[in-house]
């Protein structure tokens, strides 16, 4: 859970019950703010943190207030809509204003869109080509593409379906996401390798263990790639980011240019807030 600012740490804030006249030290100051609407703040992100509808005084404890302060705030926060409270049972959980900010904030900050700009982003830094895919009916669907290494030579255009069990983009997904949800397209490629479930779970937990998928050749003769998967906020895969190569063993464990793209790719699932559901 969130560690929350404790009741003290606001005290040099502008208080909202101050005149509106501001003097020109404040207007220097612009690192100032209004308190009652950072504290707001810390309520509201503590309602986000429960999972549940949660009772005055654990919500209180939560944010290190007295339950009366947090009673105050509540009761502005429920008439604008950013909180509500159960009428049978008193309970407090966030408003139907939290969900439309929620909603408007995901439509604005679209996680596959802002992938793409991470693609373009490492192929530069690390001079390699690669893709983003999305999940479709067959398996992996390429969705866009950048180049910013050497040219490298390839069938795979956009709209093209990857296989599952043999490419990095593939193996990506197949750590990822649900088995229930890709079985049929395991099977159908099981059936071409003559692959035993063993070995599908071996790839996978070797896969999850590294924290990206690694191939070396299996596509493209010659060819080094790495892909991970970026997770929509419900914990869902959105797309996996693919890298790829023509230098041997230029995305193996331990190279400089694994660590930068697993560096990466942590660094924007934090930023976004897409943690993974965990296997199912």
């Amino acid at each position: 859970m969130t560690q929350f600012p404790t009741k003290d740490l606001l005290t040099d804030q502008v208080d909202l019950d101050a005149p509106d006249a501001m003097s020109a030290t404040d207007a220097a100051d612009t690192r100032k703010g209004i308190q009652s609407v950072e504290v707001s703040g810390v309520i509201i992100a503590a309602l986000c943190d429960f999972k549940f509808p949660v009772p005055l005084k654990d919500l209180a404890a939560a944010v290190d207030m007295s339950p009366a302060k947090v009673h105050r705030y509540l009761a502005s926060l429920v008439r604008i809509g950013l909180a509500w409270q159960d009428d049978q049972t008193g309970l407090y959980g966030l408003g139907p204003m939290a969900l439309r900010m929620g909603i408007s904030a995901i439509e604005r900050n679209d996680v596959v869109m802002r992938a793409g700009r991470l693609l373009r982003k490492l192929a530069i830094e690390l001079r390699s080509s690669g893709h983003l895919a999305i999940w479709g009916e067959r398996g992996p669907v390429l969705i866009r593409t950048e180049h910013g290494g050497p040219p490298i030579i390839s069938t795979m255009g956009l709209g093209t379906v990857m296989p599952l069990l043999r490419s990095a983009t593939g193996q990506a997904f197949l750590s990822a996401m649900p088995r229930s949800a890709i079985e049929h397209v395991i099977h159908a490629e099981q059936d071409i390798l003559h692959w035993d479930d063993a070995t599908v779970d071996r790839l996978i937990t070797d896969t999850r263990a590294r924290g990206a998928a690694v191939i070396e050749g299996d596509i493209v003769p010659g060819l080094s790639a790495i892909s991970a998967p970026v997770y929509n906020l419900d914990g869902a895969v959105a797309c996996c980011v693919t890298l790829m190569n023509p230098k041997a063993d230029y995305f193996q464990p331990g190279h400089p240019a694994f660590d930068a793209f697993r560096t990466e790719i942590d660094a924007f699932t934090q930023s976004w807030g897409g943690d993974p559901r965990g296997e199912e």
